[in-house]
């Protein structure tokens, strides 16, 4: 695991690759990343994708202050911080276990839609999947300013683009 030093928390950024294999996938697929249960389900999506389309998977988590906890000034903040950045590195890297492909795994510090494109642009990816957007009222309000990672990636017009709603496991 290599770790990059950029941004507030550089102890949490990393790339992770799969072993190598003797297969040469020519499709990719670029999927975007968070917290939450629309991210999991989105990974369960995009799994069953590259399985069914004999892609390789490009992950990326961009930390955010979605990802911090509320109270930024409890002396606790940290320690949450750190557990739920472990929960989601853990809870992928096992879910990437089962897929057959290659993958990798990045966590950096950016710009979520930005970075999703470049790597979509990196690995010249046939689909960029990513979860639905969050609900509530900060959602509701960044959806109607365009502002949503979700909104600002279907407005592009180089990828398609999958969001998958929560509840939604498979490509079947």
């Amino acid at each position: 695991m290599s770790h990059h030093h950029e941004g507030p928390h550089p102890e949490h950024t990393f790339h992770l690759e799969s072993p190598s294999t003797d297969r040469t996938q020519n499709r990719h697929i670029v999927l975007g990343i968070g917290t939450g249960s629309s991210s999991e389900d989105a990974l369960e999506f995009a799994l069953s994708l590259a399985g069914e389309e004999d892609a390789s998977l490009h992950i990326v988590h961009c930390i955010s202050p979605e990802d911090m906890p509320v109270e930024t000034d409890s002396p606790r903040f940290e320690n949450r911080f750190r557990a739920e950045m472990t929960r989601q590195r853990e809870h992928t890297s096992a879910a990437l276990e089962s897929h057959k492909g290659s993958w990798t795994y990045d966590c950096q510090h950016g710009d979520p839609a930005e970075v999703i494109l470049s790597m979509a642009d990196k690995y010249d990816a046939f689909t960029i999947v990513v979860g639905s957007p969050r609900r509530g009222p900060i959602s509701a309000i960044s959806q109607m300013m365009h502002s949503s990672v979700a909104s600002r990636l279907t407005r592009q017009s180089k990828y398609p683009v999958v969001m998958v709603p929560i509840g939604v496991k498979s490509a079947r």
